[in-house]
C-alpha cells in the first residue's frame, strides 16, 4: 500500500534538520577556554591548576596558555610535557625575560639562539630535567608563541648502550 506523505512533513523534516545541522556546526565553531593569567606568577584559582603546570618555570606577565596545545604529565617541580602560551610581550622582550629569571628558580642556561623562531634550552641540577623553549614571533596584530617543552634529563651513564664501533681505517689509493 502506497502512503502520500504531505508537503507540511518534508518543510517539518527539513526544518528539524537544519536546526541541528546549525547546532552542530555552532558547537564546532565554539572556543575552549584559555587561561589568562594576570602576573607572571600563577595563582590558586587558574583553571587547570597552573601552580602545579607552572610550577618550578618563569612566565611573563599576562600569559595566556593555549590549552589545545599543553599537554602536561605528573605535578610540581616534577612535571613533564609540552606547556603552549601566547603573551602580547614581544619576542626579544620574552626571550630576555627567560635568559634572566629562568636562573631564579633552579634552571642553567645551556644554550640559546635568538632569531625569528628563538630557541633556549634550560637544564636543572635540582629537579633532573631539561627545558626547551622555542618563542615565535608573532605578526603585527599577533602575539609571541611560547612551547616549552620539559623532559627528564638523561644521565651520564649509559647502561645499555653498545660501546662505539671503531672507525674503519681509510685504504691507500694505488
Amino acid at each position: 500500500m502506497a502512503r502520500f506523505v504531505g508537503k507540511g512533513c518534508h518543510m517539518s523534516a527539513f526544518r528539524n534538520v537544519a536546526v541541528v545541522a546549525v547546532i552542530f556546526a555552532l558547537s564546532a565553531c565554539a572556543k575552549q577556554d584559555s587561561v589568562i593569567a594576570k602576573s607572571g606568577a600563577p595563582t590558586a584559582g587558574d583553571s587547570l591548576n597552573l601552580l602545579s603546570i607552572a610550577s618550578g618555570t618563569a612566565l611573563p606577565t599576562g600569559y595566556k596558555i593555549d590549552t589545545s596545545r599543553t599537554m602536561i604529565f605528573g605535578t610540581d617541580e616534577r612535571w613533564t610535557g609540552r606547556l603552549s602560551y601566547t603573551t602580547s610581550t614581544n619576542a626579544d622582550d620574552v626571550f630576555a625575560f627567560l635568559h634572566r629569571e629562568m636562573p631564579n628558580f633552579g634552571w642553567s642556561e645551556m644554550s640559546a639562539m635568538r632569531s625569528d623562531s628563538s630557541v633556549m634550552v634550560f637544564a636543572s641540577e635540582n629537579t633532573g630535567r631539561m627545558a626547551t623553549m622555542t618563542i615565535r614571533r608573532g605578526s603585527m596584530i599577533g602575539s609571541t608563541q611560547v612551547d616549552m617543552v620539559v623532559s627528564p634529563r638523561e644521565n651520564g651513564a649509559r647502561t645499555n648502550a653498545a660501546p662505539a664501533a671503531p672507525r674503519p681505517q681509510a685504504q691507500p689509493l694505488n
